[in-house]
């Protein structure tokens, strides 16, 4: 029944794209003034009373409404009161296996896929990675079909993973009688061949596992260093950006010495040293915390289904299915826990200037865009001002993979934004004040997708 309705959801997307493309033309084809609004540009700047001029998708100009020169032909939109800010940059999700109420290798469609990005797009997400479980001939269909225009939702990256033989990916994905397997690197010529045949297929981001969670499935111990070396200087000479799961301050220190700028996860076994805070500013290293997946359990941690934001995008059936399969954690915290809560706090606010937002969802149970806010609400919860949570989420994560179109709100970028009702410097959580998600220039259609996810078959 779920797959007959994502089916469904494709097809009315489809021909909705064919139906309203005179439209979206005439849209893109005339220029548009955002007026009267705070604009935060994504680079830790604001502007009071500013505007944001677009055409043809790309913005002509930002800047204070009193000194932007407006074309007599432009159409205007007063957004005063209104706060607008860079579509999001997500660089670590999972997409396609996720059902909403099911998982699992049967469910990585086109269908799926595409409205996974649609998914992101509603909550303010512009631009997506995928890391590591993508099925590469489905993924590349839908990449294809969103480049056309037939697709709209976030902007979708994919990245292959590599890893030891049997390692890789947590055994949710692995115990799938129908993964189908990360790319197996055992030795360093391997590696070298690997990264080589991936640039060939035209693949400008990958993922390399650096762990031995998968031991009992027959992986080798860790990547090893002679491995990961390999991977990263072949990758150097394809331009080829590199980003490594790694959870140990160990394991981030071996990789940053060896030329990895990019993390998957920051490092949770013990409180980081200077000698590593130094070593990421000589290195400009990016770092993705994912902290959604390791507050749940905390006294403050909100399931889904008891969070109204997260109402707009499922029927009622799978909210009930999320109450009935969840079970209440504990409050009660030992003082190890607590102890390792500030560990985790203080390594967060110490990394603050090299964090960059992504989520895991797909993979851990949280859900596409909304996944996005939580963690947002969590770099502020665990210490980081609201505009370094801004930042990290737009402008330092795209420049982390060289997104050089989206990511700010700066002439000649992407017309990539979120219009708010309120300020998120107040308060983080009023980046949940959507009024308005405008890709490409366009206005996505919010309250359509919205009537169509809720409704029960």
């Amino acid at each position: 029944m779920k797959q007959l309705l994502l089916t469904s959801f494709f097809v009315a997307t489809t021909l909705n794209c064919a139906k309203i493309s005179a439209q979206q033309d005439s849209f893109a084809d005339a220029i548009h003034h955002f007026a009267n609004s705070r604009l935060i540009l994504g680079n830790g700047e604001v502007i009071e009373q500013g505007s944001l001029l677009i055409r043809n998708g790309i913005i002509m100009e930002s800047g204070q409404s009193a000194s932007i020169s407006i074309p007599e032909s432009a159409t205007t939109h007063d957004l005063s009161g209104k706060t607008i800010i860079p579509a999001l940059v997500n660089t670590h999700a999972h997409l396609g296996w996720e059902a909403y109420g099911n998982w699992g290798s049967q469910f990585f469609t086109e269908e799926n896929l595409s409205d996974h990005l649609y998914r992101h797009a509603y909550y303010g997400v512009g631009t997506i990675i995928s890391t590591g479980s993508d099925k590469e001939d489905v993924a590349n269909r839908v990449k294809l079909e969103q480049l056309k225009g037939n697709i709209g939702g976030a902007r979708y990256h994919l990245s292959p993973g590599m890893g030891s033989p049997g390692g890789g990916p947590n055994p949710r994905f692995t115990d799938d009688p129908d993964y189908w397997g990360v790319n197996p690197v055992a030795d360093p010529e391997q590696a070298l061949r690997t990264v080589r045949e991936l640039a060939r297929r035209g693949y400008g981001i990958a993922k390399i596992w650096v762990d031995a969670r998968d031991e009992r499935r027959g992986a080798q111990v860790k990547l090893a260093p002679e491995i990961y070396r390999a991977v990263l200087d072949t990758a150097q000479n394809y331009d080829m950006r590199i980003i490594a799961h790694a959870t140990t301050l160990a394991d981030h220190k071996s990789l940053v010495s060896m030329g990895n700028r990019r993390f998957i996860h920051m490092p949770y076994d013990i409180a980081v040293d200077d000698e590593y805070l130094e070593m990421l500013r000589e290195n400009n290293v990016y770092i993705v915390p994912t902290l959604g997946m390791i507050t749940k359990g905390e006294p403050y941690y909100i399931p889904a289904f008891q969070d109204s934001f997260f109402y707009d995008q499922v029927p009622p059936s799978v909210l009930d299915s999320l109450n009935d399969n969840y079970n209440a954690p504990s409050v009660s915290r030992s003082a190890a826990t607590e102890q390792r809560s500030a560990m985790l706090a203080s390594n967060l606010l110490k990394l603050k200037d090299h964090i960059i937002l992504g989520t895991d969802a797909g993979a851990v149970g949280d859900f596409f865009g909304y996944a996005d806010h939580v963690e947002l609400a969590l770099f502020v919860r665990m210490g980081m001002a609201p505009m370094d949570a801004i930042v990290a989420a737009t402008s330092r994560a795209a420049e982390a993979f060289g997104l050089d179109d989206v990511g700010s709100l700066e002439s000649g970028k992407a017309a990539d934004f979120v219009i708010l009702d309120a300020n998120p410097l107040d308060d983080i959580r009023n980046t949940r004040q959507i009024s308005d998600v405008y890709l490409r220039g366009q206005r996505v259609d919010r309250e359509g997708l919205s009537t169509r996810w809720t409704q029960e078959d």
